[in-house]
């Protein structure tokens, strides 16, 4: 019995691996649209929560540096049947990437938005949708095998 109890521990612990979600740490649009021009490297990546997460270029003969920041849009689910202009459930969507030109007094001249693919991998969370169906997969073939065993 000890030993069917450490199987399952272990199995339990090397499906949870397939469960982790690697993302890279973003900011939400809503800190995005207070940003201004003129603002401050610092001031930046303050008023984000985090740090740039890749440069385009760095002090080019103009003196402008291009640092890109990841957010996420805000999304809504509805039911395909019941969709109205301001229904449903606020959702995180896409991942973007927020370009801020800095001039040489490192003070934000430009921004610029663009689609992003998330290739880079620097935070692992849990994903609950697959640990649901892990469980919901697991839970009834494990207690089959703990009926069958107990009535033996």
């Amino acid at each position: 019995m000890k030993s069917l109890f450490l199987s399952l521990i272990s199995l339990l612990i090397l499906s949870f691996q397939s469960c982790i979600v690697e993302r890279p740490p973003y900011s939400k649009v809503e800190k995005v649209l207070t940003l201004k021009l003129g603002m401050s490297k610092d001031t930046i990546s303050r008023i984000l929560d985090i740090p740039p997460y890749d440069f385009k270029s760095l002090d080019d003969s103009s003196g402008q540096t291009v640092l890109v920041y990841k957010y996420r849009v805000t999304d809504r689910k509805t039911l395909p049947f019941f969709v109205k202009p301001k229904n449903g459930m606020r959702v995180n969507g896409k991942y973007r990437d927020l370009a801020v030109t800095y001039d040489k007094d490192n003070k934000a001249v430009h921004f610029e938005s663009s689609d992003t693919e998330v290739t880079e991998k620097e935070t692992k969370i849990i994903d609950i949708n697959k640990v649901i169906n892990l469980i919901a997969v697991l839970a009834p073939a494990v207690l089959v095998y703990l009926g069958i065993k107990s009535t033996q």
